[in-house]
């Protein structure tokens, strides 16, 4: 309790008062113990959007310097890392002089993303030009080998690691080995107010309504999802089914990811199936809440979900 908090955060347009707002609305959580913020200004040295080629490598040395402008406003004497920037875990060990904490939600590289360029299959994150091209896929191996080495060195600054699942645990082991401290906790999910939706009520709307809950991010196959709904509906006109709608609910972080919900729109008019797909960006919880008990069915299309 006599601890001092501290969040450091990117978001200078909105108050702290606002990111507790927004943290009770989107996820229905009220802190017990008051938290300090701590507004960085370099947060766009993390944005993918600055790297369009060796984005790993960019977003973590550009994780460095906003580590340091971090360091420069408050040096704490617990340093947590939750977003995933672990090369800033030696700034914080070796000039802050903190011990570190690791909450990893997903690895910034991991054996399945190795063994993806390995085969030369094409993904979000390998580019058909490159899995058509041996020479260049030689090099990306070698590239993704020598940042999985320093990826597994700097996370091994950690005094503590935790992780949000056994799919994590087993990669963090991997490439961090520090088996000694390093445990999965689960992330805090309310499931209560889910467990308060009666099972056998009447539904409000007619039909079947399909949900997908995810942010819009490249790596959740969104793309996927509409092309599938589209072949249902081709089904459906045929066989003379209820109707069917489907929902994409997600959270938009910045404009790429607003240009990737633009993108999804014009494939669902591409397929002409825009009528019968809904987008419901950034709802509040309890909004999020009423879908899910409306719902007959639940849609998930990424490879490799960590925790979801």
């Amino acid at each position: 309790p006599e601890a001092v908090y501290v969040v450091y955060t990117g978001d200078v347009n909105v108050s702290g008062q606002q990111i507790l707002e927004g943290a009770f609305r989107r996820f229905n959580i009220r802190l017990t113990h008051p938290v300090k913020f701590v507004f960085l200004r370099k947060r766009y040295l993390v944005e993918d959007s600055l790297y369009p080629h060796f984005t790993l490598l960019g977003q973590s040395l550009g994780s460095i310097l906003l580590g340091w402008e971090a360091l420069m406003q408050c040096v704490p004497d617990v340093y947590i890392d939750s977003m995933g920037y672990a090369f800033t875990l030696p700034l914080f060990k070796y000039l802050g002089g903190c011990r570190i904490g690791s909450y990893v939600h997903y690895p910034t590289i991991s054996t399945d993303m190795l063994s993806v360029v390995k085969k030369q299959n094409v993904g979000f994150n390998n580019a058909a030009f490159i899995t058509r091209n041996p020479f260049l896929s030689k090099v990306k191996l070698i590239y993704y080998y020598l940042f999985a080495f320093i990826y597994g060195l700097v996370g091994s600054c950690s005094d503590v690691v935790m992780v949000n699942s056994s799919w994590t645990l087993n990669h963090i082991l991997s490439l961090w080995k520090v088996g000694n401290c390093t445990n999965i906790v689960y992330p805090p999910c309310d499931v209560q107010t889910f467990l308060d939706i009666p099972l056998l009520d009447k539904k409000k709307t007619p039909g079947h309504l399909l949900v997908s809950i995810g942010q819009f991010r490249p790596e959740k196959n969104h793309p996927l999802q509409i092309k599938a709904f589209a072949k249902l509906l081709n089904k459906k006109a045929a066989e003379s089914l209820p109707s069917l709608k489907l929902v994409l609910i997600g959270g938009c972080r910045n404009e790429d990811d607003e240009l990737r919900v633009n993108q999804l729109r014009r494939l669902a008019e591409e397929l002409g199936i825009q009528e019968d797909v809904e987008f419901k960006i950034n709802i509040p919880f309890d909004e999020l809440k009423n879908y899910l008990s409306e719902a007959t069915i639940g849609l998930h299309t990424m490879w490799n979900e960590h925790f979801g």
